[in-house]
């Protein structure tokens, strides 16, 4: 075998090489993308995450309201106190 040869023999393994590192990314980049993929796993729990957040939010905005009632009527009875009449 020539020196020619071996020269190309040993380019067109280095490019058979690289051809099969790029199949091996592609697959997993195609697992990563369909439909069912990692990714779209990770959008899924990620939404779930921000579902249960949004629940506790409500909540704790539910809450903050019936505190904002309940100190209005606290200051509503505090304020019409000095509003009665003295007695004597």
């Amino acid at each position: 075998m020539s020196e020619q040869e071996r020269e190309q023999n040993k380019r067109i393994n280095q490019h058979q090489r690289l051809i099969n590192n790029l199949r091996e990314q592609l697959k997993i980049i195609e697992v990563d993308v369909k439909p069912d993929g990692r990714i779209s796993e990770a959008f899924e729990q990620i939404e779930q995450h921000l579902e249960h957040h949004d629940k506790r939010f409500d909540r704790l905005e539910h809450k903050v309201n019936q505190l904002g009632s309940k100190l209005d009527i606290i200051i509503e009875h505090l304020t019409s106190i000095n509003d009665l009449p003295k007695q004597a």
